[in-house]
């Protein structure tokens, strides 16, 4: 991250950045399965059917940009998220792209009864 950015410039930075990690369909996945429960990567990868070494990949991506957490516990690592907040962004985007499906097929129907 660039030095000596005014506080305005230092958020959008990070606010890019996170929206890029967020980027990734299996990272939404991800998170929305650690909504409820801390998992371990096989139940994560079982869940959102991907390998146990990619799921441990995107994790390891996730708890580098500090949005999942690791807690060990005996031989196992359960994974949780740190701030339960993004979940309610990750949730208005959705909303909003509902809504953008919707109004652009209530455009195509309209197309259609035009003819």
């Amino acid at each position: 991250m660039k030095k000596d950015l005014p506080d305005d410039e230092k958020i959008h930075d990070m606010h890019a950045g996170l929206c890029k990690m967020l980027s990734h369909p299996t990272r939404l996945k991800i998170l929305k399965q650690l909504e409820e429960e801390k998992k371990t990567v096989n139940e994560i990868a079982e869940i959102v059917e991907t390998s146990q070494p990619t799921t441990s990949q995107h994790l390891g991506e996730l708890k580098k940009r500090g949005l999942v957490k690791a807690e060990r516990n005996g031989n196992n690592t359960f994974y949780s998220i740190t701030y339960p907040k993004i979940l309610d962004a990750c949730e208005i985007i959705r909303e909003v792209l509902f809504e953008q499906l919707n109004e652009t097929q209530e455009m195509l129907n309209r197309g259609e009864n035009d003819d």
